[in-house]
């Protein structure tokens, strides 16, 4: 039986209690698990403390204390467990589950391997804190003693352990009112944000923005609605559609609201409204319900996007495309069809004979001397004179029939549903009375005459190109006879001195006698003033002719196929040229080369360009190869794969023209171009004509977007210019800058390896300093 004096000095329960609380009041959870685990390792037989709490279904490390040379080290530090090492995992589990102590000696530790404890432990104690019999916390310790020394360490830490499950469950109940107060914090904090953003966005967006209630009244709206000519100062909040707007426009509006509500759906309409200041914008109004979290619609949300500027480029757009549209089908100067349209017309026009078995009458016609008219009065009195041509032509035949000009002072008549081959005769005479007609052309009384070939379907072809071609075998006869009179097709009949097979014959001498020439024309940096590179353009020097432009040579090898030597001898040219700069140090960027349809079209013509190459010695990244929109949307498949496979090479690709076809943005994003050349038709006339202007600047855009340089083609003036450097116009080439020249005239505009703009060669530099 203890005596009364060892009865006295072992502390009361109530004295151990007063004695935690005090050594526990006012701290943190973080700073209670390292009071816990400073108990534990204050044993001597503990080199190591750890406590594990349970927290969601999850372990944390929250303290770990290690024996040191002075004091313990004491860090807290609210960490997953499975994100530490040297701790050993699977038995803190099993004593999680179990709620049972667990014990390791150092045989066991050797077991587990060296990542599972301290290096030097030879003892473990995994020791469980329970709450309702339900493991909540488990304190592990390790030491470098035996295990029995250690479990005695244990026994005598018994106050500790009845007080942690108290302690634990404090530490939980912090961390979770933490947890609450953060989230809180964060609910408030994007709360707050939501509201500033949404202030921020009603306030300062361009947009007409608003939220009506389910009878129609606006519960939110943005300041840009003040900007309209029936809102005043006070807003849109608090109002309806019919108190602000026009009856029909507040009508259509409020239709809209009702469908969508109804039908629950999102609507699209556009809507010309009134500003202020007298301007009338159009605005795409997207209408869509809003519903709460049952689902329910409780209001209808609208937002208005201003596209005014959009329409008028769509417009100017589409007036542009119409206008090319019909200068592809109309001859420029007399308005009437082109060849093109003359096809298309023809080929209906003999599908429709042969449905109604009549005949089709091709009469073909050419001014008798012509060119003396153009030698001695001039161009202008010539174009007077094809003008004054067609209209007679137009007034001498029948609506139903045809009348184009299919180039030069070559025009075409088509007759439908002959009968009798009377009546082209009594058309034929007609036209010769009409056209021989004195006309005043600059103050000259000139009479003009023609001399008309006549074929005949189906006696004298059975398809337009051959009736084309007898049709101008007769009137090559026509002028044989003396001119002024017209000839029928006869089988067996020869053409004879014909022009046009006259300049083909020539033109294949050209390129055998090496009559072709290459000229160069730079292309320049508008920010910097640097000639970025070159474009090769080919000349004809006839010995007879002199230099003849492409204009009139191009179209007639296009037409025979001599197009595709031409072409072959350009690139092989270019690429020569190229890498002669290049040996001898002359920097003139890339050299452009531009590719016909035909040539394009030719099979494997990426091996060709890789052969030429190789030949010349020429790396592809030096070389630009060129087609234009119209090449590349026909058959866009076969184009995207000839440009994939150019690209693959190395080779710089651009779409020349552009703006002058019908591009597909579908199929023009899918081309592996890196260059778009806006087409010199809108470059002209581009501050005076604001359908060019509106089409070069969508250009401009749409080519940066689609992270494309953009060059513009035939700049002629400053003002051209400094427009197009306003709108970011990349670069430029035109006679403004340079004139094509010969490579001997390019290379002596180069000092010490570099381009010098100097004689009629026009620096961008100076011209800045001048302007400034």
């Amino acid at each position: 039986m203890p005596n009364n004096k060892s009865l006295q000095t072992k502390p009361s329960t109530v004295e151990l209690i007063r004695k935690f609380q005090q050594l526990f009041s006012d701290l943190n959870h973080k700073q209670i698990a390292e009071r816990l685990v400073k108990l534990v390792i204050a044993k001597p037989a503990v080199s190591r403390a750890v406590l594990i709490v349970e927290r969601d279904s999850h372990l944390y490390v929250e303290a770990i204390a290690s024996s040191g040379r002075h004091e313990p080290l004491v860090n807290g530090l609210a960490t997953s467990l499975s994100r530490l090492n040297y701790l050993p995992h699977q038995c803190i589990h099993e004593v999680f589950d179990s709620g049972e102590a667990c014990k390791l000696s150092a045989t066991d530790i050797d077991n587990l391997g060296s990542l599972f404890t301290q290096k030097g432990a030879r003892a473990c104690y995994l020791h469980p804190i329970l709450e309702k019999d339900h493991t909540i916390a488990l304190f592990y310790m390790e030491s470098e003693q035996e295990l029995y020394q250690l479990e005695q360490a244990v026994q005598e830490l018994d106050t500790v352990w009845i007080f942690s499950s108290l302690l634990v469950r404090q530490i939980i109940d912090m961390w979770h009112h933490e947890e609450q107060s953060e989230r809180h914090r964060l609910a408030e904090q994007a709360l707050w944000a939501s509201e500033t953003y949404l202030n921020a966005i009603l306030h300062y967006s361009p947009a007409l923005i608003s939220v009506k209630d389910l009878d129609g009244n606006v519960v939110l709206a943005s300041d840009h609605f003040k900007h309209m000519a029936d809102i005043d100062e006070s807003g849109f909040v608090g109002k309806n559609v019919f108190d602000v707007f026009p009856r029909d426009i507040a009508q259509s509006m409020w239709d809209i609201d009702i469908a969508t509500k109804t039908n629950q759906q999102t609507y699209e309409v556009e809507l010309d409204l009134m500003h202020k200041d007298g301007s009338l914008h159009t605005y795409l109004m997207v209408k869509f319900p809003l519903r709460g979290k049952e689902g329910k619609v409780f209001g209808v949300c609208t937002i208005g996007t201003d596209i005014s500027e959009r329409k008028l480029a769509e417009n100017a757009l589409r007036e542009q495309q119409s206008r090319l549209n019909y200068m592809a089908f109309h001859d420029a100067l007399t308005s009437l069809p082109n060849r093109s349209l003359f096809y298309d017309r023809i080929y209906h026009g003999l599908a429709r004979a042969r449905r109604s078995n009549s005949r089709v009458a091709l009469m073909l016609l050419d001014i008798d001397r012509f060119k003396i008219v153009n030698d001695s009065l001039g161009h202008d009195a010539g174009d007077i004179l094809l003008k004054a041509i067609a209209m007679r032509l137009t007034e001498g035949v029948r609506d139903m029939d045809t009348v184009a000009r299919l180039g030069g002072d070559e025009f075409v008549v088509v007759l439908e549903g002959i009968h009798d081959v009377d009546d082209v005769i009594f058309v034929a005479n007609k036209l010769l009375a009409t056209l021989s007609r004195p006309l005043d052309i600059s103050g000259h009384s000139i009479s003009a005459t023609v001399s008309i070939g006549v074929s005949i379907f189906p006696e004298d072809g059975a398809d337009t190109d051959e009736l084309l071609k007898n049709a101008d075998i007769a009137m090559y006869k026509a002028k044989e006879a003396g001119k002024n009179n017209c000839q029928f097709y006869t089988k067996g009949m020869n053409a004879t001195a014909v022009n046009y097979l006259l300049l083909e014959n020539d033109l294949r001498r050209a390129i055998e006698q090496n009559q072709l020439a290459l000229y160069y024309q730079p292309q320049i940096d508008l920010k910097t003033g640097d000639m970025t590179g070159v474009e090769a353009l080919v000349r004809w020097q006839h010995p007879e002719r002199g230099l003849v432009s492409p204009a009139h040579f191009i179209p007639l090898a296009e037409e025979t196929g001599l197009i595709v030597p031409i072409g072959e001898w350009v690139l092989r040219e270019a690429c020569k040229q190229k890498k002669i700069w290049l040996d001898t140090g002359k920097n003139v960027g890339k050299v452009a080369v531009n590719l016909s349809p035909r040539q394009f079209r030719q099979k494997n013509f990426p091996g060709k360009v890789e052969a030429i190459l190789q030949e010349t010695g020429l790396e592809a990244k030096y070389l630009e190869l060129e087609i234009t929109e119209s090449c590349a949307m026909e058959h866009a498949g076969e184009t995207i794969n000839q440009l994939n496979q150019l690209n693959q090479m190395g080779t710089f690709l651009a779409i020349d023209d552009f703006g002058t076809g019908y591009s597909s943005l579908a199929y023009l994003q899918r081309f592996p171009i890196q260059k778009l050349k806006i087409d010199r038709s809108f470059i002209h006339d581009i501050h005076d004509d604001a359908n060019d202007a509106a089409i070069a600047k969508t250009i401009i855009g749409l080519a940066h977007n689609m992270q494309l340089r953009v060059v513009a083609e035939g700049v002629e003036t400053e003002s051209q210019a400094e427009w197009l450097r306003a709108k970011g116009c990349d670069q430029v080439q035109g006679f403004l800058y340079a004139k094509p020249m010969t490579a001997k005239q390019l290379e002596s505009h180069f000092h010490n390896g570099r381009f010098c703009f100097d004689g009629t060669v026009i620096s961008l530099e100076s011209r800045l300093k001048v302007g400034a």
